[in-house]
């Protein structure tokens, strides 16, 4: 039996485990997911079956982003910040469209 073809292709996390970690934390944080009646494991769960990203021992990937020294503990969320901003400035600079 052949598999029915969907609109959309399945999507794949391609970053690394400790951002996953950081991501899925920052969202559960904010209570933006269900307005924040989710649990952390079944955020973890569901989002890994959206990503295809299984990540079963998060609490110990979070305690070593929360352990980090240096003054950058969020590196994953300061990266995302800084693209979008990136982003907003480049389109600042580009001519408007007529």
């Amino acid at each position: 039996m052949q598999q029915q073809q969907t609109k959309y292709s399945r999507l794949k996390w391609t970053g690394s485990v400790i951002e996953w970690v950081e991501l899925i934390y920052a969202l559960y944080a904010v209570n933006r997911i269900n307005n924040g009646e989710i649990t952390l494991k079944k955020l973890f769960g569901q989002m890994g079956e959206i990503f295809d990203f299984d990540v079963k021992e998060f609490a110990n990937y979070f305690m070593n982003i929360k352990n980090r020294t240096d003054a950058r503990r969020t590196k994953f969320m300061d990266l995302l910040k800084n693209a979008v901003l990136g982003r907003m400035e480049d389109a600042d600079r580009k001519p408007p469209r007529k």
